[in-house]
């Protein structure tokens, strides 16, 4: 039995046997040209050898490491090339993964567990972009100047512990093939120009290495492990461009000039803060800033007692990623006003979608689905743009009329389900899923998928929302409290606050703690875009209370977010198509105290 260290390509067609179903005589015949043309003479002209064609992909091995990545990043710029010379419903696209690892050599070519994770890292690679394993990230070091997005500690299929990840996608990247070779030389100081990093039309931050400024030196580890756990969880982000450690880290222990090392970095915001230990309390300060004026955008002090280190690390870098995102997105979104969909790409398109999602009422929800269906069409591979589509689907359904619910979930099922197809790690497509299948009478399903969300996104407020929803679905409130509690600590400034407060309300209730609930419902009530759902579960409240003097002020609120409003009206609103969402005896509870506040029949 032979063995050998080996860089190991993994590369697969991303919806190819989709394709083949529409077009079998037309999809082959493009296969056929892709690796022809492209794929095999890229391989061999970088020193690979093709071990076998597995369908649709194939299984190549290199002696260097530097030429596989090389050939791989050649490979999907000319696909890109190739897909912009055909119409968009015949795009192929190519997932692409790469490890270095020990192999066994036989007739039939290698195996072992550096094949499985090369097989894994392109399963999880977006189509079109490429996965790295940490050892092939950390063996091409200074020798490829290439963009690449740290993934953090991936778990992975059949692989017994995580493999931390890197992501190159061609949006990250520019300059040609010829050009990520030039540089094998030592490093500069200097960190990387601009051109090798994240492009500027996405929000594109960097977090400088955060200051120690303990009289204890052991400090210094925890100020930079600190700031490599913000980097590694802002990256999960993915509608953000984030730079890597190492580029951040070439500003560690000098004076930094904000302007000046967004400029270097090609980055529109920047982080940047320090860390401070008296005893055994710790504070921890972060600020947000515009680059190019280093306008202060926001800023935060964390008090904590240390305990476990790491679990602090985690902890904090999640509540900072989980307010910066949110405030990134109005930021941005405010900068789009005034344009019409004519004069953006499918970028800003998904963002004004993203504006007018958040503002909850029918107009604004039709508005966004329009703009996402445009951004899809500009680009047919935007999972983010279906996967926000399937979430205005379930929004239509609350907020749109009841006869369409059944037809709303199901567009919504549909829609994430694509999303997800295209890029299988998008937290937003998981969501989603698991949101409309919870509606759909399928909560338990729901639930893996919303946890699934959050294990590519720990940090997702809206995924722990929507878990803790999906919990009291199946009468869990306990757990679906502690879920959306973390869902408020995440992101406390978020345009869904006034559904963290109802969704909260309607657990308690659904406990018996009907202070705790009444407390909830009248602080969503306060929120920026309520609606009339805790007004109702206020009335719901009060009524369980027996509570007669305040009963009549409650009814009144609830009139006026919906005239007319019912008894039977609020029993339909539980349900979507046919199908309760809550179980029926906790409908018919809330009804009969609906009742006893006074709505009528």
């Amino acid at each position: 039995m032979k063995r050998r260290l080996a860089a190991i390509l993994d590369a697969d067609f991303s919806g190819y046997s989709r394709m083949m179903r529409h077009d079998e005589a037309g999809t082959f015949a493009a296969l056929k040209a892709h690796q022809t043309e492209v794929i095999l003479p890229a391989i061999a002209g970088h020193g690979g050898r093709v071990v076998k064609h597995i369908g649709d992909g194939l299984l190549a091995e290199f002696s260097s490491v530097v030429e596989a990545v090389t050939s791989a990043v050649e490979i999907q710029q000319a696909m890109l090339r190739r897909n912009e010379t055909v119409n968009p419903d015949r795009h192929m696209h190519l997932r692409i993964g790469i490890h270095l690892g020990d192999v066994i050599i036989d007739d039939d070519g290698i195996h072992g567990d550096g094949v499985i994770v090369a097989a894994r890292l392109q399963e999880i690679a977006p189509p079109g972009g490429i996965c790295l394993s940490q050892q092939v990230h950390d063996h091409i070091g200074a020798k490829l100047d290439i963009p690449m997005t740290d993934l953090g500690r991936c778990p992975l299929a059949d692989i017994r512990h995580p493999v931390r990840a890197w992501r190159w996608t061609p949006d990250e990247a520019s300059g040609s093939p010829a050009a990520a070779r030039a540089d094998r030389g030592p490093r500069s100081d200097r960190p990387p120009s601009a051109r090798s990093l994240p492009d500027r039309k996405r929000p594109s931050i960097a977090v400088l290495p955060f200051i120690n400024l303990s009289s204890v030196d052991e400090q210094e580890h925890f100020a930079d492990g600190f700031t490599e756990e913000l980097i590694h969880t802002l990256a999960r982000c993915r509608w953000l461009q984030v730079v890597a450690r190492n580029s951040s880290f070439a500003y560690k222990g000098k004076p930094v000039d904000v302007r000046k090392a967004a400029e270097d970095l090609g980055v529109k915001y920047v982080i940047e803060g320090s860390v401070r230990r008296s005893g055994d309390r710790i504070r921890i300060t972060a600020q947000l800033l515009r680059a190019e004026s280093a306008t202060l955008l926001w800023a935060e002090r964390y008090d904590r007692t240390l305990d476990d280190l790491f679990v602090l690390q985690d902890e904090i870098a999640g509540e900072i990623t989980g307010t910066v995102e949110p405030e990134l997105g109005i930021i941005e979104f405010a900068a789009l006003r005034g344009q019409t969909a004519a004069d953006m790409d499918a970028w800003d398109i998904y963002l004004k979608g993203l504006w007018h999602l958040y503002k909850f009422n029918l107009d604004d929800l039709k508005i966004a689905k329009d703009l996402f269906e445009r951004a899809a069409g500009v680009d047919p591979t935007f999972a983010q743009a279906y996967a926000r589509l399937a979430y205005v689907h379930i929004q239509l359904g609350w907020y749109g009329a009841l006869d369409e619910r059944d037809a709303r979930i199901a567009d919504a099922i549909r829609l994430a389900e694509r999303a997800i197809a295209l890029d299988s790690r998008e937290p937003a497509a998981h969501l989603a899923l698991g949101r409309a299948l919870a509606l759909r009478g399928q909560p338990e399903r729901g639930i893996t998928y919303l946890r699934t969300a959050l294990e590519l996104d720990a940090s997702f407020a809206q995924g722990h929302f929507a878990l803790g929803q999906a919990l009291c679905y199946v009468e869990r409130p306990e757990e679906g409290i502690a879920e959306i509690n973390e869902a408020f600590r995440l992101s406390p400034r978020d345009p869904h606050l006034w559904t963290f407060h109802n969704m909260l309300a309607i657990a308690h209730y659904q406990s018996g703690r009907f202070a705790e609930a009444e407390a909830a419902a009248r602080a969503s009530l306060r929120q920026e875009n309520t609606t009339f759902w805790p007004a109702m579960v206020l009335t719901a409240v009060v009524g369980a209370q027996g509570n007669a003097e305040a009963a009549p002020a409650a009814v009144s609120e609830l009139l006026r977010f919906r005239p007319g409003m019912t008894l039977e009206k609020a029993r339909s609103e539980f349900y979507f198509g046919g199908i309760p969402a809550m179980p029926e005896h906790f409908i018919d509870r809330f009804a009969t105290d609906l009742e006893r506040a006074g709505l009528p029949q």
